[in-house]
């Protein structure tokens, strides 16, 4: 397979090849997707398990990844959108890859993999050095053992030679990466006529019977739904016990059987000034970062206030004002600048300390020793703690009195004073106004909207952190707006709609007159002809709102032709019609293409090695036997 590849690198199909290809491998209805008794198997790859704990193993990985960087993402979403598919496919990838390599007689020798290790910055210490204990620290962060991160890396570290392997006889046209670069950065200079709808405002009408069939047609935009005012009693189970009522014995025994609830951990409260230094900086760079870090401590010591010079030398984001980084707790700032924080006294400053970020002089102004304060220091959060508790023991008994009272029609207000809270009316709310301002779910909500005039909701509803016993005092059923109620504002769409037609129409004929090429001065004067800022490619034509048609069209055009179609298109005046034509192609400017040409060779030279590499794997995939065998642990049905 390898040898096909390298040798098939310089054919025409892979020379034409553009943009970055992505294979997906689609083994879904490849082999039998009827589970069979592989309890601890999830796919087989030529005869190779793919194991489920290693497939859970990466779907938690990327489950955990999509999430932290998509908080408004859920896992249900996730299972609908197929990750544990994307996942085995990765998988599947990645074992064709390394039975090819082990085919080809292609390994990671223990060296490779030790000097891979040393390399890492999270495994060195601040003069660069590997770290054991770095290396383990982080390693259980990472809830990985150094056998299973060292298999991993070794894993990538073929895939790598692979990948270098199959892809060492791409070729890329050296000129490519200008062009594209030319034709990306184009401007065009635009000569228009806008023509304003406005214009034809007072020369349209609109009569009743268009408006009634307007408001016919488009009923669902006037719709008033139901809403019903809504009685209720809010349940919490802090409420239900006051704290007050917690005696100091009671408060004192929860505090000792819940120590853990009360520690707190080793803090230190700092600010700090940092001279920035790449980790793979040079000798000059660390020799002027640390120039600069001796003037600012020399600073200190003459008496200028910290806060000062951290202003004056803190880049943009390193701290807050007065270089404050507020409390900070063991395991959230890095190895180097935790233990030299940790270390110091409140009102002393460090000697310049080295980490990834740079050099820093760390200020802590208090510390936290952690443990478990006195209980005299939580009595109140104690007293709370118990009487939550017993609050929690009473809920079901509260909420069935309640609701008990509540279905044999006695006052909710009675019913909740004896239980020492409090009724309340909602007002008339819809159905997104329950959730929001109730904070019932969809299903309660529909539940209250349910219930006629008068009656009881017979359960409680959960809302939040309380729950609701309710009963419905009012209702107001879905309706529609009346058309007299809106007449005045479809007649001002209808008229707006009809003075836009008869704009692009006039434009129109205007340009059925025009002639392509240059225009004399007076005509292009008393035709309103402006021109344009430059625009460039996907970008929006100045003064109006941006139309991705309009100006796909602009850079398509030849310079002096007046587009043929007229575009509706909104500016200052307005709503209008606008009919233009390129004046001129502008080119990039040369000053920029130096300034890019190293990163977009770079980027146009991975295109064409990722091209030829996504032939390779689909080579693989097309002569792999893969089965699924397992299709309920990836897809997470009844997980």
């Amino acid at each position: 397979m390898l040898e096909y590849i390298r040798t098939s690198a310089q054919s025409f199909g892979v020379k034409v090849a553009f943009g970055v290809i992505i294979l997906v491998f689609v083994f879904w209805g490849v082999g039998n997707f009827n589970d069979r008794d592989y309890s601890n198997v999830v796919a087989m790859v030529n005869g190779q398990p793919i194991l489920a704990q290693e497939f859970e193993r990466a779907y938690r990985s990327a489950e955990e990844y999509l999430l932290r960087a998509n908080p408004g993402l859920t896992r249900e979403q996730l299972i609908r959108d197929h990750l544990g598919r994307t996942v085995l496919n990765d998988l599947i990838r990645q074992t064709l890859v390394l039975q090819e390599a082990e085919r080809a007689g292609i390994t990671v020798t223990p060296v490779e993999l030790r000097q891979a290790v040393g390399k890492m910055r999270a495994f060195q210490d601040d003069k660069g050095r590997f770290d054991p204990e770095a290396y383990t620290r982080v390693l259980a962060a990472q809830r990985k053992s150094p056998a299973q991160y060292e298999k991993e890396l070794a894993d990538e570290l073929l895939a790598g030679k692979i990948y270098a392997l199959v892809t060492a006889p791409a070729w890329s046209d050296p000129d490519e990466p200008r062009r594209r670069y030319d034709f990306l950065r184009e401007r065009r200079s635009v000569d228009y006529i806008f023509v304003p709808a406005g214009r034809f405002l007072d020369k349209v009408t609109v009569t009743d019977a268009e408006a009634q069939a307007w408001y016919d047609g488009h009923k669902a935009d006037f719709a008033i739904p139901a809403r019903v005012n809504v009685a209720y009693v809010a349940v919490r189970p802090e409420e239900l016990v006051k704290p007050d009522s917690v005696s100091e014995a009671d408060a004192r025994a929860w505090y000792e059987a819940n120590r853990n609830h009360f520690e707190q951990p080793e803090q230190v409260r700092a600010a700090h000034i940092l001279v920035p230094l790449p980790q793979d900086a040079d000798a000059a760079a660390e020799g002027e970062a640390r120039e600069a870090i001796e003037k600012a401590a020399s600073r200190l010591k003459a008496g200028e206030a910290f806060a000062k010079v951290a202003d004056a030398v803190n880049p943009e984001g390193a701290a807050g004002p007065g270089g404050e980084l507020g409390w900070i707790t063991r395991g959230r700032t890095v190895p180097a600048f935790e233990e030299a924080a940790f270390a110091l006294e409140p009102g002393t400053v460090s000697e310049p300390v080295r980490s990834p970020f740079g050099l820093h002089l760390i200020l802590v102004e208090e510390k936290n020793p952690g443990g478990v304060p006195e209980f005299e220091k939580v009595a109140d959060e104690a007293r709370k703690g118990v009487a939550f508790e017993r609050g929690s023991d009473r809920l079901h008994d509260t909420l069935d009195s309640l609701i008990e009272d509540n279905i044999l029609n006695k006052p909710l207000a009675e019913s909740a004073e004896r239980h020492g809270l409090k009724a309340a009316e909602s007002g008339f709310l819809d159905k997104e106004g329950l959730i929001t301002t109730l904070g019932v779910k969809p299903e309660g909500a529909d539940a209250l909207l349910g219930a006629g005039a008068g009656l009881p909701v017979d359960s409680a509803l959960e809302a939040g952190d309380s729950y609701l016993v309710a009963r419905i005092v009012a209702t107001e059923p879905a309706s529609t707006k009346p058309f007299a109620d809106v007449k005045d504002g479809i007649v001002k769409i209808l008229g707006e709609e009809k003075a836009l037609a008869d704009a692009l129409a006039s434009a129109q004929a205007t340009r059925a007159k025009l002639k392509d090429g240059p225009l004399p001065e007076a005509e292009a004067k008393s035709l309103g002809v402006k021109q344009a800022p430059a625009m460039e490619r996907g970008g929006a034509l100045a003064d109006f709102a941006p139309d991705p048609a309009l100006a796909e069209a602009i850079f398509a055009d030849k310079p002096g032709d007046w587009l043929e179609r007229v575009y509706s298109v909104s500016g200052p005046q307005g709503p209008g019609a606008l009919l233009c034509r390129v004046a001129a192609v502008l080119p990039p400017d040369g000053a920029e293409w130096e300034s890019v040409a190293e990163a977009l060779t770079e980027g146009v030279r991975r295109e064409r090695e990722d091209a030829v590499y996504a032939i390779f794997l689909q080579s693989l995939a097309d002569g792999a036997k893969v089965e699924v065998v397992n299709s309920n642990l990836v897809d997470r049905v009844n997980m």
